[in-house]
Protein backbone atom coordinates (compact mmCIF):
# COMPACT_ATOMS: atom_id res chain seq x y z
CA UNK A 1 0.00 0.00 0.00
CA UNK A 2 1.60 3.38 -1.02
CA UNK A 3 1.64 6.71 1.04
CA UNK A 4 -1.86 7.95 -0.77
CA UNK A 5 -3.10 4.68 -0.84
CA UNK A 6 -2.61 4.55 3.46
CA UNK A 7 -3.99 8.12 4.07
CA UNK A 8 -7.02 7.67 1.88
CA UNK A 9 -7.71 4.67 4.26
CA UNK A 10 -7.36 6.47 7.12
CA UNK A 11 -9.67 9.22 5.79
CA UNK A 12 -12.35 6.56 4.48
CA UNK A 13 -12.63 5.21 7.42
CA UNK A 14 -12.76 8.90 9.59
CA UNK A 15 -15.43 9.94 7.43
CA UNK A 16 -17.61 6.35 7.62
CA UNK A 17 -17.70 6.73 11.46
CA UNK A 18 -18.41 10.39 11.71
CA UNK A 19 -21.37 9.45 9.47
CA UNK A 20 -22.72 6.06 10.93
CA UNK A 21 -22.93 8.29 14.28
CA UNK A 22 -24.40 11.37 12.48
CA UNK A 23 -27.33 9.18 11.42
CA UNK A 24 -27.44 7.91 14.96
CA UNK A 25 -27.61 10.99 17.03
CA UNK A 26 -27.17 13.87 14.41
CA UNK A 27 -23.50 14.57 16.08
CA UNK A 28 -20.34 13.20 16.90
CA UNK A 29 -17.90 14.18 19.97
CA UNK A 30 -14.18 14.57 18.35
CA UNK A 31 -11.98 11.33 17.51
CA UNK A 32 -8.77 10.27 16.16
CA UNK A 33 -7.84 7.81 14.10
CA UNK A 34 -4.36 6.58 13.91
CA UNK A 35 -2.59 4.51 11.12
CA UNK A 36 0.87 3.25 12.33
CA UNK A 37 3.61 1.64 10.25
CA UNK A 38 2.85 -1.94 10.52
CA UNK A 39 -0.54 -1.13 9.06
CA UNK A 40 -3.03 -1.13 12.64
CA UNK A 41 -5.64 1.48 13.01
CA UNK A 42 -6.18 2.91 16.53
CA UNK A 43 -9.27 5.05 17.81
CA UNK A 44 -9.05 7.63 20.37
CA UNK A 45 -11.68 8.92 22.16
CA UNK A 46 -12.16 10.99 25.58
CA UNK A 47 -15.09 11.79 27.79
CA UNK A 48 -15.00 15.07 27.70
CA UNK A 49 -18.42 16.68 28.03
CA UNK A 50 -17.40 20.44 26.06
CA UNK A 51 -16.81 19.37 22.78
CA UNK A 52 -13.64 22.54 22.59
CA UNK A 53 -11.78 21.26 25.65
CA UNK A 54 -12.43 17.37 24.20
CA UNK A 55 -11.14 18.26 20.98
CA UNK A 56 -7.70 20.31 22.64
CA UNK A 57 -7.18 16.80 25.09
CA UNK A 58 -6.91 14.73 21.85
CA UNK A 59 -4.86 17.36 19.94
CA UNK A 60 -2.23 17.02 23.14
CA UNK A 61 -2.76 13.28 23.33
CA UNK A 62 -1.52 13.34 19.66
CA UNK A 63 1.30 15.83 20.13
CA UNK A 64 1.98 12.83 22.84
CA UNK A 65 1.69 9.64 20.35
CA UNK A 66 2.92 11.17 17.47
CA UNK A 67 6.63 11.64 19.37
CA UNK A 68 6.51 8.46 20.54
CA UNK A 69 6.88 7.00 16.75
CA UNK A 70 5.57 4.84 14.99
CA UNK A 71 2.72 6.97 13.57
CA UNK A 72 2.25 6.87 10.24
CA UNK A 73 -1.05 8.59 9.45
CA UNK A 74 -3.19 10.69 12.13
CA UNK A 75 -6.60 12.24 11.52
CA UNK A 76 -8.50 14.43 14.12
CA UNK A 77 -12.39 14.15 13.38
CA UNK A 78 -14.88 17.17 14.82
CA UNK A 79 -18.59 18.14 14.08
CA UNK A 80 -18.20 22.10 12.52
CA UNK A 81 -19.34 24.77 10.86
CA UNK A 82 -17.24 25.23 7.72
CA UNK A 83 -15.69 28.82 7.93
CA UNK A 84 -17.74 30.92 5.16
CA UNK A 85 -15.05 30.82 2.53
CA UNK A 86 -15.75 26.98 2.10
CA UNK A 87 -18.76 26.64 2.56
CA UNK A 88 -21.18 27.57 -0.12
CA UNK A 89 -24.38 26.43 0.79
CA UNK A 90 -23.66 23.71 3.03
CA UNK A 91 -22.23 25.44 6.40
CA UNK A 92 -22.58 21.84 8.50
CA UNK A 93 -19.42 19.87 8.13
CA UNK A 94 -17.05 17.15 9.17
CA UNK A 95 -13.63 18.36 9.64
CA UNK A 96 -10.40 15.88 9.35
CA UNK A 97 -7.31 17.40 10.60
CA UNK A 98 -4.94 15.11 8.33
CA UNK A 99 -1.70 14.44 9.12
CA UNK A 100 0.78 12.17 7.18
CA UNK A 101 4.36 10.98 7.94
CA UNK A 102 4.97 10.62 4.56
CA UNK A 103 4.70 14.79 4.11
CA UNK A 104 6.58 16.14 6.89
CA UNK A 105 9.21 17.21 5.33
CA UNK A 106 6.90 19.53 2.72
CA UNK A 107 5.84 23.38 2.92
CA UNK A 108 2.43 22.32 3.29
CA UNK A 109 2.08 18.95 5.46
CA UNK A 110 -1.03 18.56 6.52
CA UNK A 111 -4.92 19.50 5.62
CA UNK A 112 -8.16 20.27 6.80
CA UNK A 113 -10.60 18.40 4.65
CA UNK A 114 -14.13 19.89 5.39
CA UNK A 115 -16.73 17.27 4.12
CA UNK A 116 -20.11 19.03 3.94
CA UNK A 117 -23.46 17.26 4.98
CA UNK A 118 -27.13 17.98 5.47
CA UNK A 119 -29.55 15.61 7.43
CA UNK A 120 -32.20 14.42 5.99
CA UNK A 121 -34.80 12.51 7.18
CA UNK A 122 -36.03 9.08 4.51
CA UNK A 123 -39.47 10.43 3.64
CA UNK A 124 -42.45 8.16 5.93
CA UNK A 125 -39.98 7.34 8.32
CA UNK A 126 -38.00 8.92 11.11
CA UNK A 127 -34.63 7.48 9.71
CA UNK A 128 -32.21 10.25 9.31
CA UNK A 129 -29.48 9.62 6.52
CA UNK A 130 -26.38 12.39 6.44
CA UNK A 131 -25.71 12.89 2.60
CA UNK A 132 -22.20 14.06 1.90
CA UNK A 133 -20.59 16.62 -0.91
CA UNK A 134 -17.49 17.33 -2.68
CA UNK A 135 -14.58 17.37 0.10
CA UNK A 136 -12.97 20.45 0.62
CA UNK A 137 -9.27 20.53 1.33
CA UNK A 138 -7.40 23.50 3.29
CA UNK A 139 -3.43 22.57 3.42
CA UNK A 140 -0.91 24.37 6.70
CA UNK A 141 1.91 23.12 8.08
CA UNK A 142 1.95 19.95 10.00
CA UNK A 143 1.30 20.15 13.57
CA UNK A 144 1.84 16.81 15.08
CA UNK A 145 4.28 14.77 12.74
CA UNK A 146 6.76 17.14 12.53
CA UNK A 147 10.50 16.66 11.22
Amino acid sequence: MNDDDRAMLVLQKAVMRAKEMLEGTQNFRPFALMLYEDGSIKTIENKVNDIENSYDQLCDSMRIRAAEGGVDVLAIVIDTLIPERFAKDIPNGIRLHLEEKSQKDKRVSARYIYVPYQLMRRSGSDEITAQLHQPVPVGFPAEFLTA
